[in-house]
């Protein structure tokens, strides 16, 4: 019940309530102290001030960091609370040294006068029972928004219930005639200051030197691994940013893949890491890999790395009986170059594949224009229904051919082309089917010399 009270607030209004408070304590702790003349009180008071200013800062960092990247800030403003908690820890440190020296100054000098009154005892079992329950609401809400500037403050109401027990204890000590006991108060008080200071300090310092957490990197590490089509995963950084979590991480994926690959394959490897680890945003770079004993990747990457070649296909890579290799392929280029100049950028490609492949005795590059980006037709086929006849006819008799199951005819600028959709057994291996489709088209066009183009396609 209480966490989903908690929920429906806003992490700044915590904050400024808890700031409310503070200012209340320092008011009614700085009058009974100086009217008592405790030291342990006046201890609780200075203590109160500081917790005032670390309200303040906590209710700074939590409305800082809640606020979007913007272009000065584009990884966010997550930072402002563990700053604002090192802040904290820091005031927190400087008041338990002040705290440690008057209380030794204290007993040193070996009398206090001090008036441990009953609504001076009131007041400090009022204070434990409202840190108590201060700190509660403040841990549950640092849990539930993920917030070191509200945890940060919760820790330093639990010191707050430690010290005002102390005191309290002091002034009972004080009543039964234990002069020295409102100074041994104050030190103790001092001493958890110091110590919830001590680890303010270190938690959010670490943070703010980008120390990773524990564990992190190496479950992101798993999580990667796991996505198909990562070949390696290499360097993965994590770094804490006020609530959430920043990272980046290096993979490895096949080098012929696409841009739009590795776009997609980095939203999936995003996908993986975020239903492991929701509170963390990963950068990822995709690398190239070759795979060393796949000979045709390794000529289609080294073909890619020449900006100028826009398609690569028909690779061969054929070792001879003397144990080198005759690479032969086919390469697209734009249609408007000379061919001076695609020769050079064939010479080009023939000499980075003998610096990648040792021993290569010859290479054949096919070269090939681009096809245009759009071109002009019309369909024909209701028109032609003769000519779709024979193409059916020429089709279904050969041996391995089902049935045919569409043609489709296009009048082009340099003649008709035809679109052929060809059933074929469905446990035919890809290799064979694309024979078959070879052969469709050379039998099309040999009994058909009006077809200018034949694109045959088996399906099963």
């Amino acid at each position: 019940m209480v966490d989903v009270w908690i929920s429906r607030l806003r992490p700044h209004a915590l904050a400024s309530a808890s700031l409310g408070i503070d200012v209340g304590l320092l008011i009614v702790k700085l009058v009974t102290a100086f009217l008592t003349g405790s030291l342990g009180l006046l201890s609780e008071a200075l203590h109160s001030g500081l917790d005032l200013v670390a309200s303040i800062f906590a209710l700074l960092g939590v409305r800082a960091a809640r606020k979007p990247a913007d272009p000065e800030h584009p990884y966010g403003h997550g930072r402002a609370e563990n700053l604002a908690a090192l802040g904290e820890g820091c005031l927190l440190l400087l008041a338990a040294l002040g705290i440690g020296y008057e209380g030794v100054m204290r007993l040193s000098s070996g009398r206090a006068e001090v008036e441990a009154t009953a609504y001076a005892l009131g007041l400090l079992a009022g204070v434990v029972v409202l840190e108590a329950s201060r700190a509660t609401v403040l841990l549950r809400a640092a849990r539930i928004w993920a917030s070191p500037a509200l945890a940060a403050s919760g820790q330093n109401r639990l010191a707050d219930i430690g010290s005002a027990a102390s005191v309290l204890g002091g002034l009972v000590g004080v009543r039964f005639g234990l002069w020295w006991a409102d100074a041994t108060a104050a030190l103790v008080v001092a001493a958890l200051i110091a110590r919830a200071a001590g680890l303010l300090i270190y938690r959010s310092a670490d943070i703010l030197i980008d120390r990773a957490p524990v564990g992190v990197e190496d479950e992101v590490r798993r999580t990667i691994a796991g996505v198909a089509g990562v070949r390696r995963v290499g360097a993965v950084r994590v770094r804490r940013s006020g609530g959430r979590l920043l990272g980046d991480a290096r993979v490895s994926a096949r080098p012929t893949l696409s841009v739009e690959g590795a776009r997609q394959l980095s939203q999936e490897v995003r996908a993986a890491v975020e239903r492991a680890h929701p509170d963390l945003d990963l950068a990822i770079v995709v690398e190239p890999q070759s795979a060393e004993d796949d000979l045709v990747e390794r000529v289609h990457a080294t073909a890619a790395r020449q900006g100028m070649i826009r398609d690569l296909h028909n690779v061969t890579v054929e070792r001879e009986q003397d144990g080198s290799l005759h690479l032969s392929m086919h390469v697209k280029l734009p249609g408007h170059m000379t061919l001076d100049a695609a020769g050079a950028a064939s010479e080009e490609l023939e000499r980075r594949l003998r610096e990648e492949f040792r021993g290569v005795s010859r290479v054949d590059v096919h070269l090939e224009p681009l096809e245009p980006t759009l071109v002009s037709g019309a369909d024909v086929t209701a028109g032609r229904g003769d000519l779709a006849v024979a193409i059916r006819r020429i089709v279904e008799a050969h041996p391995d051919v089902l049935r045919c199951r569409d043609v489709e005819l296009s009048a082009r600028e340099d003649g008709i082309v035809a679109h052929v959709v060809a059933e074929m057994p469905g446990e035919v291996s890809l290799e064979r089917a694309h024979a078959v489709e070879t052969e469709l088209e050379e039998r099309l066009r040999r009994a058909l010399p009006e077809l200018s183009e034949v694109v045959a396609r088996a399906v099963p």
